[in-house]
């Protein structure tokens, strides 16, 4: 499948998700005081990461990092309820599997429950956007250990010393 068509691929997963959840949100969720009234489904970030059409959902009582499999690859592994480590460029992710109505098995991973935090919808969306961009990208590498040269008679005369302050 083309990169084009993977997109196309997120972008419809990304607006079934939002539609599912203001479903959700009129219904189920009506008047339900975890809810932030401030707060309207939305999702951000929908694109290609591997085999997995990766981004993340907004609602007014749940922030959730969504991962489905891509046309072609491996379905969730996992069962509704049980976990599946995915593996991002930031390292590994812990999610639930999940059966919504109307879509196969996806695998979420909750980054803010309850939403009462966030004032206002901007808010919400900047911080989905940054924890989005975040998940994207790989940790820096460790720094290196400092190098000593040494000759072999400092060696063996006890030229090694642990650093200043060390025991």
């Amino acid at each position: 499948m083309n990169e084009g068509a993977r997109m196309e691929e997120c972008a419809r997963l990304a607006e079934k998700l939002e539609a599912h959840f203001r479903g959700v949100h009129a219904g189920a969720m009506r008047d339900v005081p975890i809810c932030n009234e401030n707060l309207a489904v939305a999702s951000t970030g929908f694109r290609p990461c591997g085999d997995w059409a990766l981004g993340i959902v907004v609602t007014p009582w749940f922030m959730n990092i969504v991962a489905a499999p891509l046309a072609g690859a491996a379905p969730v592994a996992a069962l509704p309820g049980e976990t599946q480590s995915l593996v991002l460029p930031s390292g590994m992710v812990e999610c639930l599997a999940a059966k919504l109505d109307g879509f196969d098995r996806l695998l979420m991973c909750s980054l803010f429950s309850p939403m009462q935090d966030f004032e206002d919808q901007e808010a919400a969306l900047a911080t989905a956007k940054a924890a989005f961009e975040l998940l994207l990208t790989p940790p820096a590498p460790p720094p290196e250990p400092p190098v000593r040269s040494m000759d072999r008679r400092a060696f063996f005369r006890g030229g090694v010393r642990a650093p200043e302050g060390a025991s």
